[in-house]
């Protein structure tokens, strides 16, 4: 996300308490989707989810600073790339693969994040190449061994949940190049805006927002929606926001290793769902080169 402000000093009990919460948040968030589509539309599903965050965030950033007609084009642009590619794209996979499957395959972002940074002038050392390979050879483990329990007789959904990280990465990188300063708040809420608008164009295409497709939405379904809602967009990001103002950023971004861990563990055992020798292995490779990496970094 954008940065801006000094950063403070905060007791480091209570950074070590937002640095769980965030890891509960954010790593809890497939699982949910998971749930979420099990009887509601998953593209509807995860546009409304978007598009009230949007509105939520909009509120709160009112008063403060607008960014230029440039910046909110560049966030619009990557907010599409982020929860319409990205996470749009996940949340239909998960109609068929699992939630522990799709969290292993999630953590490959950082990696993701390095390979594509090529392609704006960040060059990658020799030992991030070798992270690389190690990472995504974790995936190849994974994707391989995975029993057909845990893709659910549809590969299609593997290779979306493969091409969904590509997305987010780039829309990562697409925020990371905005012109600065920029408040964190207000580019979140146009991120969440835009990709959340266009979500719900494709769901209108789609049929999916027709008052018959809900008619038998269930609670479990509904709860894991309002679950999305509050502590995944909202107080995810809150969480995450305080953190980058007042602890060093090396810490806060262990989410992106720590997160894929309880995913896959919530899945296993709230979900019952399978874990296999490979999903060990290459998830080990994965969570790995990507905490090397961002140590590296």
């Amino acid at each position: 996300m954008i940065s801006g402000g000094k950063a403070r000093v905060v007791p480091a009990d209570r950074t070590v308490l937002l640095l769980l919460a965030l890891y509960v948040c954010w790593g809890s968030a497939i699982p949910a989707m998971k749930l979420m589509v099990e009887t509601i539309p998953p593209i509807g599903g995860a546009a409304l989810v978007f598009l009230l965050s949007g509105l939520v965030l909009a509120g709160v950033a009112r008063g403060r600073p607008r960014p230029t007609r440039k910046q909110v084009r560049t966030l619009m642009a990557a907010g599409v790339l982020l929860l319409v590619g990205g996470q749009g794209l996940a949340t239909v996979a998960l109609t068929e693969v699992t939630a522990s499957l799709g969290a292993i395959l999630a953590a490959a972002i950082p990696l993701w994040v390095v390979l594509l940074g090529g392609f704006t002038g960040a060059r990658a050392s020799a030992a991030s190449w070798i992270r690389l390979v190690a990472g995504f050879g974790g995936i190849v483990i994974v994707v391989l061994t995975a029993p057909g329990s845990a893709i659910g007789g549809a590969p299609w959904a593997v290779v979306a949940f493969c091409v969904a990280p590509i997305l987010w990465a780039a829309g990562s990188l697409l925020t990371a190049n905005v012109d600065r300063p920029l408040d964190r708040v207000v580019a979140s809420a146009v991120q969440l805006l835009a990709g959340g608008t266009v979500l719900v164009l494709v769901a209108l295409s789609l049929g999916q927002l027709d008052p018959a497709r809900w008619a038998d939405v269930g609670w479990t379904s509904a709860g894991a929606a309002v679950f999305l809602l509050v502590f995944d967009s909202l107080l995810g990001f809150m969480l995450y926001t305080r953190l980058l103002e007042t602890a060093p950023a090396p810490l806060v971004s262990t989410y992106a290793y720590i997160t894929p861990l309880v995913g896959a563990a919530i899945g296993a055992t709230v979900l019952d769902e399978p874990l296999w020798a490979g999903a060990f292995a290459g998830g080990a490779l994965v969570l790995g080169a990507v905490a090397l990496e961002l140590r590296g970094r």
